[in-house]
């Protein structure tokens, strides 16, 4: 959502700052609430009725005094399905006061954190990047409140969204801040808001550590950054159940202490695990486009190869498809897609950050497992049913290259026309006279976006 500008006659100013909270993102059905970024800064009169403070006071640098704009602020985090309650006034009955501060009471600016990169603060110019490094050394050093020099406050939203970007590790700041200080002089106090006491953030992080070590221990010996990739995806999976209802969902806590989360916690909790193992990995927010509603998702490197991955989705504790909920642990449908594929399934990233455009299916799971048909061979799609017989296997996959392959093998497996019969019924019936019954049951799900046909039975 872009900024509301309110303009104020003063000798300084003051501002909120506020991030986007993605409150339930499955493919069923998601909801998104946006919160406001708004920011009081000097200037005109503004159109509304209020109360304008100091009006004919001087905007020069050696300005002493320091204007607070007091605003009544009511920002919530709606229900799912629900409209956003966030909202901010400043009116005659908000209460305003006015308060003098000098430039000393600011204090010092902090100093600003070196060596940085991610997939957010790379993308930032300079002078964004300057106010990230700044951010990132405050909050590193769990500092309510402090210093820093920003030459424009337009500078100071994207680098705290970048923050929120690049940096699951900062589990207790929610992306809001209120920001005081002399615009002439580039100087500005920021107060976080943190959803944790300062004092108890160590022991979380203690109690988080002992999750990634979990997720290490279960790596192979001499992983590939592909079986880091996969291993994080299935830890995640495997430990976190899908809810909307559920608390701190927003940051990794929901998955690593809590084990429920929504697309938020998810796709932050897979990014820190890559950055725990050196892997490149982009949280990514968007929405599904049939629906409107938010939704977050990754993008990972994998050697030189951009890949998508998204957790949650990959969760049938959701149930994208009954089906799949009631066979499968994990679907590993959403584990490395291409950017096409992505397209196909909805996902449309909010635009905030540039994406690599990734073509190549090389860690596609289904490549990975011999599970992948260029095109579509009824002797093939029959091999892979009596290897499936043959070998007692509970799930049969198939992915297709493309969607009239996906199509054929479909109308083959399950025909429309009553006198066709499938390929099916041959392996079927030899698994019943190998199993002595005599009937068989059999699910199947079918992605006629992702073009794979899951057979269980």
């Amino acid at each position: 959502m872009r900024s509301r500008l309110i303009r104020r006659a003063g000798a300084a100013a003051a501002l909120v700052l506020a991030l986007s909270t993605l409150t339930g993102c499955s493919p069923a059905g998601v909801s998104e609430t946006i919160q406001q970024f708004t920011s009081y800064l000097t200037g005109e009169e503004p159109p509304q009725s209020g109360t304008a403070a100091s009006g004919g006071e001087s905007r020069a640098a050696s300005e002493d005094a320091v204007q607070e704009a007091a605003v009544t602020e009511s920002v919530g985090s709606a229900a799912a399905g629900q409209e956003s309650s966030a909202s901010v006034s400043a009116d005659a009955d908000s209460g305003q006061t006015e308060q003098k501060t000098t430039a000393a009471d600011l204090g010092d600016p902090i100093q600003p954190a070196d060596s940085l990169s991610g997939f957010a603060y790379d993308q930032l110019d300079s002078a964004i990047q300057e106010v990230y490094a700044q951010l990132y050394a405050g909050i590193s050093q769990k500092k309510k409140e402090f210093t820093i020099r920003a030459k424009d406050t337009e500078d100071i939203k994207p680098a705290l969204s970048a923050i929120m970007t690049d940096c699951p590790q900062f589990f207790w700041i929610d992306g809001n801040a209120n920001m005081s200080g002399f615009r002439t002089l580039g100087i500005w106090r920021i107060t976080l808001n943190y959803t944790v006491e300062p004092q108890e953030i160590e022991g979380i992080q203690a109690r988080i550590e002992e999750k990634v070590q979990e997720y290490l221990s279960l790596l192979p010996e001499n992983a590939t950054e592909y079986d880091k990739v996969k291993t994080a995806y299935k830890y995640i999976i495997d430990t976190t159940d899908y809810s909307l209802d559920s608390e701190d969902n927003q940051n990794i806590q929901s998955v690593f202490l809590n084990g429920i989360s929504v697309c938020a916690g998810y796709s932050r909790a897979f990014k820190y695990l890559m950055d725990r193992v050196g892997i490149w990995c982009g949280y990514v927010e968007g929405v599904i486009s049939d629906t409107q509603e938010g939704h977050a998702w990754n993008v990972v490197r994998i050697g030189d190869i951009y890949t998508y991955v998204d957790t949650s989705w990959g969760d049938p504790t959701y149930g994208e498809d009954d089906t799949d909920a009631r066979r499968l642990d994990i679907i590993y449908d959403y584990l490395c897609l291409t950017t096409e594929e992505m397209n196909r399934v909805r996902h449309v990233p909010d635009g905030i950050w540039e994406l690599p455009e990734c073509t190549d299916r090389t860690y596609d799971y289904y490549v990975q497992n011999g599970m992948y048909h260029e095109e579509y061979s009824s002797d093939a799609v029959s091999r892979v049913l009596w290897n499936a017989v043959d070998n007692a296997l509970d799930v049969v996959y198939y992915k297709f290259a493309d969607e009239s392959s996906y199509l054929s093998a479909k109308e083959a497996l399950f025909p429309t026309d009553e006198d066709q019969e499938s390929l099916l019924n041959a392996p079927i019936r030899q698994r019943m006279e190998w199993d002595e019954v005599m009937s068989l049951r059999y699910y199947y799900s079918c992605s006629d976006e992702l073009w794979i046909i899951k057979i269980y039975w």
